[in-house]
């Protein structure tokens, strides 16, 4: 019931105009088919080659000296070099802030515990 009515719709262009609209500009060249069982709609449309003439960079401002963007301030702060000496307990007081997680978190695990670490655990079924 579905094939032939597939079928009819192939054969009328106008309905099947309305049922798979396609842009038909310049650039497309797409083409609908029916399979030879009749159960499947084949739609072919090749990858189109722009000329370069049409295409045009994506401008890159730069993140750190561009002071219009007013939004990226925090990517800013942070891609600045800074001379502040590195402190661990203010990093992780800010991880957890940042991620509102507890402290316990973003310290390093010790020795007792990667030494209990099985080595090769058994592989699941």
């Amino acid at each position: 019931m579905a094939v032939a009515a597939v079928k009819w719709a192939l054969s009328n262009r106008s309905i099947l105009k309305h049922l798979f609209p396609i842009k038909s500009n310049f650039f497309s060249k797409v083409e609908l088919a029916l399979t030879s069982d009749g159960r499947t709609i084949v739609c072919y449309h090749p990858s189109v080659d722009i000329p370069y003439e049409h295409t045009k960079p994506i401008p890159r401002p730069d993140p750190v000296h561009n002071h219009e963007e007013t939004q990226d301030q925090v990517l800013k702060t942070r891609l600045e070099e800074k001379d502040e000496p590195f402190e661990q307990g203010s990093m992780i007081e800010q991880l957890s802030k940042i991620f509102f997680t507890t402290k316990h978190r973003w310290y390093p695990r010790g020795q007792y515990h990667r030494r209990r670490k099985k080595l090769n655990p058994p592989k699941d079924r």
